[in-house]
């Protein structure tokens, strides 16, 4: 099957989109084997999995960068760069090593199978069903551990991120990162007046400490570029999957540090078009996450203010978190103020909805609004326990909510965003025109500049100049040329509905 490339058609010559948008669409006696092959296959796992894998699914917008890559790839990567580690804690520390003290070469130690496995049990939820410790416990754990062996593998991990996504027909990701958010916390500290003369050097060193981040960004993707011999004939398809950047903020740290951080935030999505969004992660059971909570959403209002409305695109961890794992007081309300203080275009998880007194009303909110749910149907069963019909994936469903799919930490939860899929389909006997949606919505969701190419997301009309014509059946003519030139968005979803016509062709 030919493989959807977009990444490198959306940087280069306009005129290669402007021929896509002229091939025809899909037909609808193509979609219909192509459905009939879905049906045929849908209670086979193993042939399910063939045909989600190959199956365009659009974009992952709810992806940690550094919880997407394997413990293999960390444990190789420490290893190659002198890193030493603790057998007893599992922890990953700098040279110089002592192996005396419980800190040999994670070099000496790389082809020692049995203290291999237990790495990647200690850096992944892998066999936590089997541990002593809780599945939020394990999951959250990891990332401690494993961190340094990341420092300084940024691009090697945008490239793992991007090969994983193109080997699965995924050619948007929306990757979350905190580079620069430990300098802007160490910040905080420094500037305790409030006259105009410490606002200004506070603001400046803000300044600076973006672009600190903004050239960790440059270096990351030149490495990709490298890895996956972009811009040479052996060139990887993993080079054409468009990569943007949420700068994600840590909100278990105390108020100064949490606002610097969101400070920051804000500052690289004013100064870098990769940075197109924020988000607030880490676990919000967490003490300070409890208690600061509603602050934070109102903290995120205030600071997102002045940004122009095209640009103030909040993404929230919010109601990941269910009864049993907190007091009843604590739920019920996280979803809720996320959308109404903060402002949410987007929510992650947003399981503890259910507790919500005024659930309906608020589901109604954001179904006319269009705020889109991220669903992690893996990770919320291992950190809450969730899944099933005690997942509000049907709710959401049944009152028009948008949702999309997405993988979260797939490293550390040993998953691909096909299987997300895949356990959607078997869960919820989801259909092939629903997960043409699911797929349709992560690009329409997605935080890229431009106009939607659809008139509303149930994606049977296309919008403004293209709306004469037809999806599945006629081509996108020259009125759309201008539609495409100016919506990045428009043209991903254009690419998006030929690799649907590539796919389904198969079928035939």
């Amino acid at each position: 099957m030919k493989v959807w490339r977009m990444g490198s058609l959306l940087h280069t010559c306009l005129l290669s989109v402007f021929t896509l948008a002229l091939t025809p669409f899909s037909s609808h006696a193509s979609e219909r084997s192509a459905e009939q092959e879905f049906n045929r296959v849908r209670l086979d796992p193993v042939e399910l999995r063939q045909f989600l894998f190959h199956f365009p699914k659009g974009g992952d917008l709810h992806n940690h960068i550094d919880g997407a890559v394997y413990a293999e790839n960390m444990i190789r990567w420490a290893a190659e760069d002198g890193r030493c580690v603790s057998l007893a804690s599992h922890r990953i520390s700098a040279p110089p090593c002592d192996p005396e003290n419980d800190r040999p070469a994670v070099a000496s130690i790389a082809s020692n199978g049995d203290v291999v496995e237990q790495l990647i049990d200690a850096y992944s939820i892998r066999n936590y069903e089997m541990r002593p410790v809780a599945g939020n416990v394990q999951f959250f754990s990891t990332f401690p551990l494993f961190y340094l062996a990341s420092v300084g593998r940024e691009g090697d991990m945008l490239s793992e991120a991007s090969l994983r996504a193109a080997r699965q027909n995924t050619y948007y990701l929306e990757l979350m990162q905190s580079w620069g958010m430990g300098s802007a916390r160490a910040t905080a500290g420094k500037f305790p007046g409030q006259d105009k003369e410490t606002e200004m050097a506070y603001d400046l060193a803000i300044d600076q400490i973006a672009s600190e981040a903004m050239a960790i960004i440059d270096s990351a993707e030149q490495r990709r570029r490298e890895l996956q011999s972009c811009g040479r004939e052996d060139a990887d398809p993993a080079c054409d999957v468009e990569v943007a950047y949420l700068a994600q903020v840590l909100r278990t740290f105390p108020r100064p540090q949490v606002r610097a951080q969101t400070k920051l935030a804000v500052r690289l999505m004013e100064r870098d078009p990769r940075v197109v969004g924020l988000n607030f992660v880490a676990p919000e059971n967490a003490p300070v996450s409890l208690r600061d909570y509603s602050w934070q959403m109102q903290m995120i209002a205030e600071e997102t203010k002045d940004l122009p409305e095209q640009q103030r695109q909040v993404a929230l961890h919010a109601g990941e978190l269910t009864l049993g794992l907190v007091p009843p007081e604590e739920l019920g309300f996280h979803v809720r103020e996320a959308i109404e203080i903060a402002g949410a275009r987007r929510i992650g998880h947003g399981i503890d909805i259910i507790y919500d007194s005024k659930r309906d009303e608020l589901l109604e909110r954001m179904a006319n609004e269009g705020i889109v749910v991220e669903i992690n149907l893996t990770s919320n069963e291992v950190i809450l326990g969730v899944s099933g019909d005690y997942h509000p994936f049907n709710l959401y469903r049944e009152h028009g909510v948008p949702l999309t799919l997405s993988t979260d930490d797939e490293g550390v939860s040993r998953i691909d965003l096909t299987h997300e899929y895949q356990r959607a389909v078997e869960t919820y006997k989801l259909s092939y025109g629903d997960i043409k949606q699911l797929a349709r919505n992560a690009l329409a969701y997605s935080f890229q500049p431009g106009q939607n190419l659809f008139d509303s997301t149930d994606y049977k009309r296309f919008t403004g100049p293209c709306r004469r014509a037809r999806v599945g059946q006629s081509p996108l003519t020259g009125e759309c040329k201008e539609l495409l030139a100016s919506s990045k968005k428009a043209r991903m979803q254009s690419q998006l509905e030929e690799s649907f016509v590539e796919f389904e062709a198969r079928f035939r």
